[in-house]
C-alpha cells in the first residue's frame, strides 16, 4: 500500500513546468509536439494538465503522440554500408517526455527500497564505482586468501530493446505497484510506433513490439525492475556458490544491463547459465555467451563448461581487469594518457585562448581522468602525472614556454590563478571519499565494506584511520583498495600538516599500537560497557580512575584495568597530548555524502592558497604595502565584475605581468636598448613604464576617467592602482556602477596591448569604440535571458553619452 499511495497519479501546472525546464534541452521532430523551449515560454500548463487527464480516462495516447523518430549514427571505426554498424538514437514526443518524466520522479522514491543492493544502475544514492570496488575487493579475496575463484561477465544482446511487456507487467505487480500506476505503463506502451529518418527522408512508421522507449525518463527505472527478478533467482539458488562472508553471500553485481557473477566453481557456472536461459524463455532477455568473458582467479580452466564462453581479461563498466590487480594501471592508465597526448596534440593549434584551453582541459580530459581514479584504487606513478602535466603545458601555450606555471594557473581564482584541474588532488579527493564510507560503515547499502572488514580480520575497518601506520604490518594492508586509501589519507595528513596521533577516536581494541604481552586486546565487557576510544578513558589528560570508570560504565576488574593502562600511558604521552582532532580532519569527516568529491577536492585545494602574483614588485612599483585580502579581493573582481573571458584574461595576464616590455626584450638579449621608444621621456621602458608613465598611455587613462566620470557622475581620479591593478577600494559604488568601471579599464588595456609596438597610435576614439562593441555583445547575450533590461538600463548611461 505504501508503494501504491507514493505512486498515486496527479499533476500539477508546477510540476509541469518544471519538469519542462528540466528538460529544456530535448526537441520533438513531431510536428503536432512543442519543443521544451518553446512550451517553457509560451504554454499554459494547465492544459497539459487537462491533455493528462484525458489520456488517463481513455487509455489511450493519440496516434502521433506516442510516436519516435530514429536516426542513424555510425559506430567508430565500423564498415558504413552494414547496417550492424548503426546506433540508432530515438526521438520521442516532449509530451510523452512529461508524463514519463513525473512518474520516474515517483518511481525513484521506490526503487532503492524495493531493489537489492546488487543494481547500482540508475538508482538513487547508488554509484557504479561501488561495483569496481567489490570487483577489486574479490580479486583481492581469492588472492590473499588463496581461494579459487571465477568472475563471468556477461554481454546482454540488446538488453533494453528485448524487454517484453508482458513480463515487465507481470514484475510490477509483484513488486506491488498499484492498478493506477501500472495502467499507465500500459498506455505508454500501447502500439508504440517509430520512423527511421536517414538522408533528410523519413521512412513509413512502424510498430514497436517489446524493448524500453530510448530517451524515455523511465525506461531505466523499468529496466531495474525487469532484470530484479533475474538477479533474485540467482541469489536465492543454493547450488551456486559464491563468496561467502558473515553478512553476506555475493554472487552478483549489476549496473544496470552490466552483469558480473562472483562464482567458486565451475559447476555454479552452469547452474547460473540454466537460471539465465530459463529466465530468457519467458522475458526475452538474451545473453550473447559467445561475447562473455570468464575470468579465472586461481585455477585452471581444464573444466568444460556447457557455454562457450572466451576465458581472459575482462572490461567492466569501461575498465579493463585482469587476475592480476598490479596490472590495472598498464592496462587502463597508460593507454588513457596516450590517448589524451593524442587529443591534445590535436587540438594545440585550434584558435582557442587561454581560458578556452583551460576549459577545454576541464570539460575534455578531467571527467575521462576522474572516472578512473573514481575506479582503480591504484596511484599511478609520479611519472605518469608529470607527463600528463607537461602535455597540458604544452597544450595551453602551443608548445611554447609557459607565461605562467601550470602550480600557478592550478591556484583558485582568488589566488590569482584558473583553477586548472590538480590531477594528483584529484586521485586523493577520490580515494578519501571511502574514509567517509568506513566512517559510516553500512554494509548494508555498500556491499564491498563487508568484504574489506574480511580483509581486516579482527581490526575494526570504521577505525583504521585512527591507527598508526603499524596497520601496514597487519595483513589488511596487502588489500589494493585498503592500501590505497589509507595511503591517501596519511598523505592528506601530511599535506594538512595535522596530526591524530594520539587523538580521541584512537581504538583501544585490536589496535597494534596498544599490545599487552605483544598482543593487540580486547575487552569484551569493556566495550560492551561503552568504552571503545581513547576519549572514554583518558578525561582532562589523565587516565580514568577505578572509581570512575565503576561509576560511569560499570566495570569493576582491577587486573585488566593495570593492565590497560600501563599499555595506554606507555605508548602515549597523555600528560603532553591532546585528544582534540585538528579542525581540518574534522571538517573532512564530517562532510555529508553528497557531492563529496568537490568537497574534499576544495579542501586539499584550500590547504594551500598563497597568493599566486609577484605581488612585492606591485608593491615596490606602486609604493604601496599590501595585504593577502587586497589581492585576493582584485584577483575575485576579475570574475565577478565581467563574464567576458576576453577581458578577464587581460585583466589576468596584467596582474601577472606577462606582457614583454622593452626592458624584458632587452635582458633577454632580443633588443639594443631598454629605453621606451613611444615616448619622449628617455626612460627604460618598465613594465609600469609601458602600462602608466609612457606619455600616451597616460593620456590615455586621463580621457577614460574623465569619460567614466561624465558617464557616472562620480569623480574618477586616475591612478595606477585603479586603472592597472582594477582596485576601486577608495571609489564608494554600487557593484553594477563598479562593473562599468572595471570593464571600461580592462577595455583601456585591450587599446594599449593593440597597440603595443606602437603606441602613439592609442587614441580614444579607439577606446570608445571597443567599448560600444563590448555593449553591443553583452545587450546580445542578455536577450535570451531575463537580464535584458538590467543589462540595458545599466549601460544606458554610457550609451547615451557615446551616441
Amino acid at each position: 500500500m505504501r508503494i501504491q499511495r507514493l505512486l498515486f497519479w496527479y499533476i500539477e501546472p508546477e510540476n509541469a513546468l518544471k519538469m519542462y525546464i528540466a528538460m529544456r534541452e530535448c526537441g520533438s521532430f513531431e510536428r503536432g509536439s512543442l519543443t521544451c523551449q518553446y512550451a517553457c515560454a509560451y504554454m499554459d500548463f494547465s492544459l497539459e494538465v487537462v491533455s493528462v487527464t484525458s489520456i488517463n480516462e481513455s487509455q489511450s495516447m493519440p496516434p502521433n503522440m506516442n510516436s519516435a523518430n530514429i536516426i542513424l549514427l555510425l559506430k567508430p571505426d565500423k564498415d558504413p554500408t552494414s547496417p550492424s554498424s548503426y546506433r540508432p538514437i530515438s526521438l520521442i514526443n516532449a509530451d510523452v517526455k512529461i508524463i514519463c518524466k513525473a512518474l520516474a520522479q515517483r518511481i525513484e522514491k521506490i526503487t532503492p527500497h524495493i531493489i537489492h543492493f546488487d543494481q547500482t544502475g540508475f538508482i538513487k544514492g547508488r554509484h557504479s564505482d561501488d561495483n569496481v570496488r567489490r570487483l577489486v575487493n574479490i580479486i583481492d579475496f581469492a588472492t590473499i586468501k588463496k581461494q579459487e575463484m571465477t568472475v563471468l561477465s556477461l554481454d546482454a544482446e540488446k538488453a533494453f530493446d528485448r524487454v517484453n511487456w508482458k513480463f515487465l507487467i507481470a514484475a510490477l505487480h509483484k513488486f506491488g505497484f498499484g492498478e493506477a500506476f501500472i495502467n499507465w505503463i500500459k498506455i505508454l506502451y500501447h502500439n508504440p510506433n517509430a520512423s527511421v529518418r536517414t538522408n533528410k527522408q523519413t521512412s513509413n512508421r512502424f510498430f514497436l513490439g517489446r524493448g524500453t522507449r530510448q530517451g524515455c525518463p523511465l525506461s531505466p527505472s523499468l529496466f531495474a525492475i525487469f532484470i530484479e527478478p533475474l538477479a533474485a533467482a540467482i541469489r536465492q539458488n543454493e547450488s551456486i556458490i559464491g563468496i561467502k562472508t558473515k553478512h553476506s553471500h555475493h554472487k552478483i553485481s549489476l549496473y544496470a544491463d552490466d552483469i558480473l557473477l562472483f562464482l567458486r566453481n565451475l559447476h555454479s557456472v552452469n547452474e547460473t547459465a540454466m537460471i539465465i536461459n530459463e529466465f530468457s524463455s519467458i522475458s526475452d532477455y538474451s545473453i550473447n555467451w559467445n561475447k562473455s568473458v570468464l575470468l579465472p582467479l586461481n585455477r585452471n580452466m581444464e573444466q568444460r563448461l556447457t557455454i562457450p564462453v572466451k576465458t581472459g581479461n575482462i572490461k567492466y563498466l569501461g575498465i579493463y581487469f585482469s587476475p592480476k590487480l598490479s596490472e590495472l594501471v598498464q592496462l587502463n592508465h597508460t593507454p588513457l594518457l596516450k590517448s589524451i597526448q593524442d587529443d591534445l596534440t590535436r587540438w594545440t593549434n585550434l584558435p582557442l585562448s587561454l581560458m578556452g584551453k583551460v576549459a577545454t582541459v576541464k570539460m575534455k580530459i578531467l571527467p575521462k581522468v576522474n572516472y578512473l581514479f573514481s575506479m582503480i584504487p591504484t596511484q599511478p606513478p609520479l611519472k605518469w602525472f608529470k607527463t600528463l602535466d607537461s602535455s597540458i603545458s604544452s597544450f595551453l601555450w602551443n608548445n611554447k614556454p609557459a607565461r605562467i606555471s601550470l602550480k600557478t594557473l592550478k591556484s583558485a581564482k582568488s589566488c590569482g590563478g584558473l583553477e586548472l584541474p590538480n590531477f594528483h588532488k584529484y586521485f586523493l579527493a577520490n580515494r578519501l571519499q571511502y574514509i567517509l564510507k568506513w566512517l559510516k560503515n553500512n554494509p548494508e547499502t555498500n556491499s564491498w565494506l563487508d568484504l574489506e572488514q574480511v580483509l581486516c580480520g579482527k581490526i575494526n575497518l570504521s577505525q583504521l584511520p585512527f591507527i598508526s601506520q603499524t596497520v601496514k604490518k597487519q595483513d589488511c594492508f596487502k588489500s589494493i583498495n585498503i592500501n590505497a586509501t589509507l595511503t591517501a589519507w596519511w598523505e592528506f595528513l601530511k599535506i594538512s600538516k595535522s596530526s591524530i596521533q594520539p587523538c580521541k577516536m584512537t581504538p583501544i581494541w585490536n589496535n597494534p599500537d596498544i599490545l599487552i604481552n605483544k598482543k593487540m586486546i580486547h575487552f569484551p565487557a569493556w566495550q560492551a560497557g561503552g568504552i571503545k576510544q581513547l576519549e572514554h578513558v583518558i578525561i582532562d589528560r589523565r587516565f580514568i580512575t577505578p572509581q570512575e570508570l565503576q561509576d560511569k560504565h560499570g566495570i569493576n576488574n582491577f587486573l585488566e584495568y593495570q593492565q590497560l593502562k600501563s599499555s595506554i600511558t606507555k605508548k602515549y604521552k597523555i600528560k603532553d597530548d591532546d585528544l582534540k582532532l585538528p579542525d581540518v580532519v574534522t571538517t573532512l569527516i564530517n562532510f555529508s555524502m553528497n557531492r563529496t568529491l568537490s568537497k574534499i577536492y576544495k579542501l586539499l585545494c584550500n590547504l594551500d592558497n598563497n597568493i599566486a602574483l609577484p605581488t612585492k614588485k606591485w608593491d615596490a612599483d606602486l609604493s604601496i604595502s599590501t595585504d593577502e585580502s587586497f589581492w585576493s579581493e582584485l584577483c575575485l573582481n576579475t570574475f565577478k565584475l565581467t563574464k567576458s573571458p576576453n577581458l578577464q584574461l587581460i585583466h589576468l595576464k596584467t596582474l601577472h605581468r606577462i606582457y614583454y616590455t622593452g626592458q624584458r626584450m632587452f635582458k633577454m638579449g632580443l633588443s639594443n636598448s631598454d629605453i621606451c621608444e613611444h615616448c619622449d621621456n628617455n626612460l627604460p621602458d618598465s613594465y609600469m613604464h609601458a602600462l602608466w608613465f609612457c606619455t600616451p598611455v597616460r593620456a590615455l587613462w586621463q580621457q577614460v576617467c574623465a569619460d567614466l566620470s561624465v558617464w557616472l557622475k562620480v569623480s574618477i581620479t586616475a591612478s595606477p592602482s585603479l586603472c592597472v591593478l582594477g582596485d576601486m577600494s577608495a571609489i564608494d559604488i554600487e557593484e553594477g556602477l563598479a562593473s562599468i568601471i572595471f570593464i571600461t579599464l580592462c577595455i583601456a588595456k585591450k587599446t594599449i596591448l593593440i597597440n603595443w609596438k606602437n603606441k602613439k597610435n592609442i587614441n580614444i576614439s579607439q577606446h570608445r569604440n571597443l567599448l560600444f562593441d563590448h555593449i553591443s555583445l553583452e545587450k546580445m547575450s542578455a536577450q535570451s535571458s531575463s537580464n535584458f533590461e538590467r543589462i540595458q538600463s545599466l549601460w544606458s548611461p554610457v550609451v547615451d553619452s557615446m551616441t
